[in-house]
């Protein structure tokens, strides 16, 4: 009764916490975000793209309305720059579809031609609400432009109809490609909840806690990477608000990507509330090192390898080892799979190896949306290949589910800030061979030194699907960013790199972002750590580890006598004391009736 009181306490604790911050996260949304809606008087910040300086506007800097950019008859609007667009400082990062490093130019609707030549007028514009394949209309009246971070496409036209400060934009247009977005976004919303959720169900008796708390921590960081996201990086200093669109929510998931890479480090030697306000904190360090790779190095990372999988990487391992206990080395028991376990988590690989290919080109544009696609194809092909082989290599001939479960998938990781690079798909197969290769040698060599020398846990293995395979990924960046030529990408540089910059430059500003997000997640890492410390999270011992005991009140079933052993994902029991004792009895019986046979 005693304990049972004690566990009361702790986890009213946890209640209270989570209630307050979700709270403070409700006044602040209040009073700060909104609906991005380009009806509103100029929803976005002054040095953003669609904002009141910027001269593509109605009212340009100084409140002079500029002339309507005229494109030539041979380029497209979407390829040739406005004439009266001039350099303005970033205020997204260069792979959000309203960033200046996007492949549009400007972020409102070119002219809308009311000729018969197109055959499409305003009556046009209806006609292809229903979808993408109806007709070529959309393709005809607009350019590639952002308008509330979904794309949409078009032609040339003399007469300017663009929407103004207080018109609104037509529903078609707006909506001309959000089931694209929302499709990907789906995918990746998907790989959140299910894939992360499901891959850690290998812990034969942690099942419950893998699944429900990858749900909670992933539910509160979507709140509050929208409101520290807005804060840090879409601040509007006008109207005092931060807007949120499609793009929002799909950050959001990625900053949950991170945050779930860290959860795996720590897997099963932590409270709930430790891992709450762990979340709490890597979330505004993440938005922070988003804002110097994209802002201030403009450094460019389709697939967020560098921001996602380096940070949440090496910030959960930094947390890890500064919480090491001994205790961690006696609970190693119960850290282990069983069969039914390793099933349930195949389910999540599964998920997160199929869906893979949407995350690493939600957020490129143009072409690049194709070879972002096609090379993360291929190089989850091939580090599933590599996969296999180098497990059997290391094991002896037979395969190891550890493996497959998580080396399969860094292909994904390590093409992330290569995929939509002109690397060829021979490239993306090398990349993918080569991570799926390096993950497996990493469980089997590097995870026990880790543990064993440098008293680095790492439950999950996240070093060797995240943490390498993304310094792969940054210093691929690297040698690529090094060969991007105008002859090979030709009107595709200025959209995928800052214009003015040489492949030298380019390649320097790549390593300083890989860099950066290694050095920024160890020392918020180490913050984090330290304060984790402190006795006041109701941090679990050595029997709670590892074990859905104590935080879940686990069903029962009465017939058995059973009871369930913190895995209700597998179907896994654990029989009560004198029934084990039974089992043994019987166990030995039989083994006893199989040797006379």
């Amino acid at each position: 009764m005693g304990a049972l009181r004690k566990a009361c306490v702790r986890y009213r604790m946890t209640t209270v916490v989570i209630v307050l911050i979700e709270i403070a996260i409700l006044i602040l949304f209040g009073f700060h975000m909104r609906y991005s809606d380009y009806a509103m008087p100029n929803p976005y910040p002054t040095t953003h793209p669609v904002g009141p300086a910027d001269s593509n506007n109605s009212k340009g800097p100084g409140g002079v309305t500029p002339a309507p950019p005229t494109p030539s008859e041979n380029d497209s609007f979407a390829s040739s720059p406005s004439p009266s667009l001039s350099p303005i400082p970033l205020s997204l990062p260069p792979h959000h579809p309203l960033s200046p490093q996007s492949s549009s130019p400007s972020p409102l609707p070119p002219p809308v031609s009311s000729s018969s030549d197109s055959g499409t007028a305003s009556s046009g514009v209806n006609s292809t609400a229903s979808g993408r394949t109806g007709s070529a209309a959309i393709g005809q009246l607009f350019p590639t432009t952002a308008i509330a971070g979904n794309q949409v496409a078009g032609n040339d036209s003399s007469t300017d109809s663009r929407p103004t400060e207080t018109t609104p934009v037509p529903a078609a247009v707006k909506n001309a490609k959000i089931t694209d977005n929302y499709a990907m976004f789906e995918d990746v919303h998907a790989m959140m909840f299910v894939g992360f959720g499901f891959l850690m169900t290998f812990l034969k008796r942690y099942g419950f806690s893998s699944v429900g708390f990858n749900f909670l921590l992933s539910a509160f960081v979507l709140q509050w990477s929208t409101l520290t996201g807005g804060y840090i990086l879409y601040w509007n200093k006008e109207t005092k608000k931060s807007y949120i669109d499609i793009i929002s929510l799909i950050n959001g998931d990625f900053a949950c990507a991170a945050v779930l890479i860290s959860f795996g480090v720590v897997l099963g030697k932590m409270s709930p509330l430790q891992y709450f306000i762990m979340a709490f904190i890597e979330i505004v360090a993440y938005e922070a090192n988003c804002l110097f790779v994209y802002q201030f190095l403009r450094a460019t990372d389709v697939g967020c390898s560098i921001t996602v999988h380096i940070f949440g990487a090496f910030f959960g391992l930094t947390v890890s080892w500064i919480n090491y206990r001994k205790e961690t080395k006696e609970a190693e028991e119960k850290e282990g799979s069983v069969y039914q376990s390793d099933v349930f988590s195949m389910i999540g690989t599964l998920f997160l190896w199929l869906l893979y290919p949407s995350f690493n080109a939600v957020f490129a544009v143009d072409e690049g949306k194709l070879r972002a696609i096609i090379n993360t194809y291929y190089s989850l092909t091939a580090s599933c290949i590599a996969s296999f082989a180098f497990s059997a290599l290391v094991t002896k001939d037979k395969f190891k589910m550890v493996h497959i479960q998580n080396s399969t998938l860094a292909g994904g990781v390590a093409i992330g800030t290569l995929a939509d690079y002109i690397i060829q798909p021979w490239g993306a197969i090398l990349v993918g061979g080569v991570a799926g290769s390096v993950s497996v040698l990493g469980y089997r060599f590097l995870t026990p030194f880790l543990a064993n020398y440098l008293r680095l846990h790492d439950t999950c293995g996240v070093i060797n699907l995240h943490g390498i395979p993304g310094l792969i990924s940054g210093l691929g960046s690297v040698l690529a960013g090094g060969l991007a030529t105008k002859e090979l990408y030709g009107d595709g540089l200025e959209k995928l790199f800052p214009a003015g910059r040489s492949p030298q430059q380019l390649a320097a500003y790549q390593a300083a972002a890989t860099g950066t997000s290694f050095g920024l997640a160890i020392v918020s890492g180490i913050i984090t750590g330290v304060i984790l410390r402190i006795p006041i999270w109701n941090v679990p011992t050595a029997d709670e580890m590892f074990d859905d005991d104590m935080p879940w009140d686990l069903p029962k079933d009465d017939d058995d006598d059973y009871t369930m052993n913190g895995n209700a994902t597998t179907g896994q029991f654990r029989p009560s004391t004198n029934q084990a004792y039974e089992n043994s009895l019987e166990m030995q019986a039989r083994e006893k009736k199989d040797e006379d046979y």
